[in-house]
């Protein structure tokens, strides 16, 4: 069977390292690299954890290549209060034993693309800094990328950063504006589809229930986001008003939580599950309220040609079912 060939840039991250697994259990891929960037917790600590998961995957062939540590203009914003302070749910998983690999991600990942036999799809899960840094390095790197698909972006529903960005459009808006308008197509998994996929504790159960090393570790990281995490709201003061919940952004299956780059990596594994508008698009970097939102041009006012796929449905009870049995049984080599 032929594999297509991968490259994830990530910053694991819970919901990452379940992405990561996925990935690897579907078996479909040629995954030439984990390059990785500042997201949800510092760079280093998303290095540790990409190696973390691909040990506890045995894939270790898989090379781990550092990449942005901040933003390119704005300072950084973290997510530890979903993630835990290490980004996998303070769990206390040993060190990883292996290294990352030599190299700087964003030029890594233009080497890789060029190399590469067939266009390869950028999965990305985090913030777009590296894939922007790799545009902005390689003038032939679009030309090597067959998609990009964005974990990222908020259309017809509320931001989960701000009430028009979500997290990774808002960490670093102008690195999406780059990606964007790049020539890359890219496909926007944003939370008008994440919103609508939800993973309940009788999902994760069933998954735990096969007691391998794989799905052990993954119910472990996942404890934090489902038991504890809690956003606090604060006004122009500081002073706390109000909480988020992990599990309150989703508006499906009640109780439960919500793996957004899981969805991204259901379209990796299956783009049928998706229902998209190929349009306009792009991302608002000075606004006042809505920096990081992402647009579509529904109309076609902007006059520009299609340069993106905006996924506005998702077949979520599909997704997540075959995301229980892929996990449940996994056996890594």
């Amino acid at each position: 069977m032929h594999k297509k060939a991968v490259i994830i840039d990530t910053d694991p991250g819970d919901d990452d390292a379940a992405s990561i697994l996925w990935a690897i259990a579907s078996g479909k891929f040629d995954i030439k690299a984990l390059t990785i960037s500042n997201g949800n917790v510092g760079v280093d600590k998303c290095v540790i954890n990409a190696l973390r998961v691909l040990e506890v995957a045995r894939r270790t062939d898989i090379p781990v290549y550092a990449g942005a540590y901040r933003p390119l203009v704005k300072e950084p914003i973290e997510a530890e209060w979903i993630h835990g302070a290490d980004g996998l749910g303070d769990t206390d998983i040993p060190l990883p034993t292996t290294k990352k690999a030599k190299g700087y991600a964003p030029a890594e990942m233009a080497r890789i693309a060029k190399e590469s036999e067939e266009p390869v799809t950028i999965l990305a899960l985090g913030p777009l800094t590296n894939v922007a840094l790799a545009v902005l390095l390689d003038k032939e790197f679009a030309s090597h990328v067959a998609q990009v698909i964005f974990m990222g972006g908020a259309v017809k529903v509320s931001g989960n950063e701000s009430p028009r960005a979500s997290f990774n459009a808002a960490v670093d808006p102008e690195a999406a504006h780059v990606v964007f308008n790049s020539g890359i197509p890219v496909v926007q998994i944003g939370l008008d589809v994440c919103n609508l996929v939800t993973q309940t504790v009788a999902d994760l159960d069933r998954i735990g229930a096969s007691k391998t090393e794989v799905t052990d570790f993954l119910i472990k990281i996942l404890d934090f986001r489902r038991t504890k995490a809690v956003k606090l709201i604060k006004d122009a003061k500081g002073n706390i008003v109000g909480s988020i919940k992990a599990g309150d952004q989703v508006t499906t299956r009640k109780g439960g939580i919500g793996l957004n780059d899981l969805t991204a990596t259901a379209y990796l594994i299956d783009p049928s599950w998706f229902g998209t508008i190929h349009a306009a698009m792009d991302v608002e970097t000075s606004g006042r309220y809505t920096r990081g939102e992402t647009i579509v041009d529904y109309m076609g006012l902007w006059g520009r040609k299609p340069n993106a796929y905006f996924a506005h449905s998702v077949e979520g009870l599909q997704l997540v079912e075959q995301w229980v049995q892929d996990m449940s049984g996994y056996r890594p080599d």
